[in-house]
């Protein structure tokens, strides 16, 4: 059985899918090194504010393709298995597929105090008031990666469906609250994002 998407939401997939597929085209455009740059040079770097301004873009967009995603395999049904050893860049869900264990905190009650082991600061530690893109660059590229295979993605996501855990948290994301969005486009998000709780909700084996 397959899930019976909304008309509105179809629209919105549409829309949404390519409007994100050509802004991440777009971004790494801008931002990504040249295909031509010498091996070992530095990691591009950029002001805080422009750093901030890509990380919520992403984060808005990781948000919409995991739903667009889940909202299409639940409509589409049951799907043929990955091939095996394929490797996605993109993380399709917000949580694990079975529960996790956490381990207890280390027996010395006074870990959380002691100072981290000595060594260089880590790539993207700001020292002249820039941080490393390098991060944020990875997730563009894994974004990029889902609009470039998306039918390997739409069966992973058909098989994560079946996991003991959903792949989406049942809040909504954060991303689609915050306020660089239109009350119109948070709106519609939302509607989004509680249409994707029903999808993966549906038994559609």
């Amino acid at each position: 059985m397959s899930f019976p998407v909304p008309h509105r939401t179809q629209t919105l997939i549409r829309h949404w899918w390519e409007t994100v597929e050509n802004a991440v085209t777009r971004l790494l455009a801008r931002h990504a090194p040249a295909e031509d740059a010498a091996e070992g040079a530095e990691p591009l770097r950029m002001t805080r504010m422009e750093a901030w301004a890509l990380r919520t873009a992403i984060g808005i967009f990781e948000a919409l393709v995991r739903r667009m995603l889940v909202i299409m395999c639940a409509e589409h049904g049951p799907m043929s298995p990955l091939p095996e050893g394929t490797n996605l860049l993109f993380r399709i869900d917000e949580c694990p597929p079975v529960p996790v264990i956490r381990r207890a905190a280390a027996a010395d009650p006074d870990h959380a105090f002691m100072p981290p082991p000595a060594g260089q600061l880590p790539r993207d530690r700001s020292t002249d008031g820039l941080v490393s893109a390098e991060p944020l660059l990875k997730r563009l590229a894994a974004l990029a990666d889902v609009f470039a295979h998306g039918d390997l993605y739409l069966q992973a996501m058909s098989a994560r469906l079946h996991a003991p855990l959903k792949p989406l948290l049942a809040p909504q994301p954060k991303a689609f609250t915050d306020q660089v969005l239109t009350p119109e486009q948070a709106g519609n998000m939302q509607h989004l994002h509680e249409v994707a709780l029903q999808a993966q909700a549906c038994d559609t084996s």
